[in-house]
């Protein structure tokens, strides 16, 4: 099978830093080879035993992992598609959405190279905004795909936008970290105030990674 080492490299790179931290260790328990990516970096060939221990912990597929591109027939000119679930639940970018049933809506296909700069897939989710108390970053109607696996660095906030469920409402705004206490930021002051937030029943669903728009739609009669 034809590889690009560049690519390889890449894409190893970029799993190792999503799934397992950034820790190289990881990946020569997996392959069994000390020093593996720093062996392979400067001119070694990885083994095909090596490779399909790769895919199997990272349950990829191996001609993205090799060149880039799904595998099968056309292998090389199409990038794979993963499908993304949107849920029914609107985040509110204003006062609450009491909408927080857990049901899908659709799922949504993304080439699988460009959703893995996003993050892990199996961790990424959609989900309709309602609200303009985050505009202009996000206006209402917009669609944000969440990192679930990105709540926070240990419980801590920096600025980020994130979904997050207060009793029985779930908001997307940006969280910052006060001391011991959660303060909740909306970008559009007009709309909302920020406040600290209450933090029985206060759950972060996850970090807002992209936002999407629909452009006919904002301009519709």
């Amino acid at each position: 099978m034809k590889w690009n080492r560049d690519v390889f490299l890449h894409n190893l790179e970029e799993l190792v830093a999503q799934e397992w931290g950034g820790r190289l260790g990881e990946l020569d328990r997996t392959v069994g080879l000390t020093g593996a990516f720093e062996s392979w970096k400067n001119g070694t060939s990885p083994t095909i035993d090596a490779i399909f221990r790769i895919c199997q912990a990272f349950d990829c597929d191996i001609t993205w992992l090799l060149n880039g591109y799904a595998g099968g027939e056309g292998a090389g000119m199409v990038n794979a598609l993963v499908y993304i679930p949107k849920y029914r639940a609107t985040l509110s970018g204003g006062g609450g959405s009491f909408e927080t049933t857990a049901e899908v809506l659709e799922t949504c296909p993304f080439g699988e190279v460009w959703l893995r700069k996003k993050g892990n897939p199996s961790s990424l989710v959609l989900f309709d905004v309602a609200g303009d108390s985050m505009a202009p970053m996000i206006l209402s109607g917009d669609t944000v795909m969440v990192d679930r696996s990105r709540t926070g660095d240990e419980g801590r906030f920096k600025g980020g936008i994130f979904a997050f469920r207060e009793g029985d409402t779930i908001k997307v705004k940006r969280l910052y970290t006060e001391d011991s206490a959660v303060r909740v930021l909306s970008d559009n002051k007009a709309e909302a105030v920020d406040y600290l937030a209450d933090l029985t029943g206060f759950e972060v669903i996850g970090e807002v990674v992209w936002v999407a728009r629909d452009l006919l739609g904002m301009h519709a009669s």
